[in-house]
């Protein structure tokens, strides 16, 4: 099997030859592998992606839903900067680097700030550049290529017969961009139609996207929604609420995609087993990262779920950071179970600059040989 034939079996809960494996990385992760032993050339994004490098099976793009206010940095100094990002924020995170990030302002403050500066932003013009790239939507200050560009890239993509995703971000991680999180939850209770406008403006503009994609032959083979709607413990706001507000948006995207024949994935982190029964009923096929300290656990889930929904994920960051050992026995538990489908080998977010780089080696080596190896 080639990637892609890889990642659609496993989807399907139909046994690939071998578990198909990916990894996202922390900014400084690659940094600190380099002192390691990692070759220098090696970059986040292609031509020398990491991904490449460690021959993973899927290739990531990723789309620009936003209003497309300017991104400009306003100050910097040696550890910290502070810029306003086309999404409708401004924020001060490190240079250069993982960590917190301080949300400072966002611009929908009142309805009229939206209908007027906002919403009409919310469009597809053919005539811009494309809202796709192979380089992550996030601290994305270079300029989007133009849609034959965009095209170039994802045929590469396609020659070396990977599976090709495309991340964006879900109605409510787009919406509290620009309008604020704190806000958003405010309105789920006080204004819901205010924020179910905003949502489906975003949705339409998402889906145009994917349309123009789609008829310039930029074709992903998956579509993975960024929604996280997960706390520690629960889901932020009730399952009443998602049903009410969000669930007839994910619907919506899973009938469209599937008029497409596009897999559709979702990354939610925190908590949301409460929401898998209305995940599956929209035709989500594979949840990640299926958080193990937010109480996710893919296996359990799965003797409920399974062939109903797949798993992309669930690798306990603080066990990738801890022994060979420890980490072997949690691979192995989930090659076991998952060897007959189902399960994307995938950290429970991203790999932290702390996990040993020769374990992560170890990691990918066991995982590809698993079937030898018994």
């Amino acid at each position: 099997m080639n990637s892609r034939e890889r990642v659609k079996a496993a989807i399907a809960w139909n046994r690939p030859d071998r578990i198909p494996v990916h990894e996202n990385f922390w900014t400084d992760t690659l940094t600190v592998w380099k002192k390691k032993g990692m070759p220098e050339y090696i970059t986040m994004y292609p031509p020398e992606s990491v991904e490449d490098f460690f021959d993973l099976d899927i290739a990531p793009m990723y789309l620009d839903s936003s209003p497309r206010f300017r991104q400009k940095i306003i100050s910097k100094d040696d550890d910290y900067y502070t810029y306003e990002d086309r999404w409708g924020y401004t924020a001060t995170k490190p240079w250069q680097a993982s960590g917190s990030i301080h949300y400072e302002k966002t611009v929908t403050e009142n309805k009229e700030v939206w209908e007027k500066e906002v919403k009409p932003r919310m469009v597809l013009d053919p005539n811009d550049t494309a809202r796709i790239d192979d380089a992550s939507y996030f601290e994305h200050f270079d300029e989007y290529p133009s849609w034959e560009s965009a095209l170039g890239k994802i045929r590469s993509l396609h020659e070396n017969h990977k599976y090709i995703l495309a991340f964006n971000y879900g109605p409510w991680e787009a919406t509290w961009r620009h309008r604020d999180f704190t806000n958003c939850l405010m309105d789920v209770a006080l204004d819901p139609e205010w924020i179910k406008d905003m949502m489906w403006t975003h949705h339409e503009l998402t889906k145009n996207i994917i349309r123009k994609s789609y008829n310039t032959g930029i074709v992903p083979d998956g579509y993975i929604m960024v929604d996280d709607l997960g706390s520690s413990t629960t889901t932020l706001i009730s399952p009443d609420m998602f049903r009410d507000i969000l669930k007839p948006v994910y619907k919506d995207m899973g009938e469209f995609l599937e008029s497409l024949e596009i897999d559709f994935w979702l990354h939610s982190c925190g908590n949301v087993n409460l929401l898998i029964d209305d995940y599956i009923d929209v035709g989500i096929q594979v949840l990640n990262p299926v958080q193990v300290s937010a109480g996710m656990n893919a296996i359990e889930i799965a003797k409920k779920y399974k062939n109903q929904i797949a798993f992309y994920g669930n690798l306990d960051t603080h066990v990738l950071t801890s022994d060979w050992e420890t980490l072997k026995t949690a691979l192995e538990e989930r090659c076991i179970y998952f060897r007959n489908g189902g399960w994307i080998s995938h950290s429970d977010h991203s790999i932290p600059p702390n996990m040993p780089y020769e374990n992560f080696i170890k990691m990918i080596d066991f995982v590809k040989n698993y079937e030898s190896l018994e």
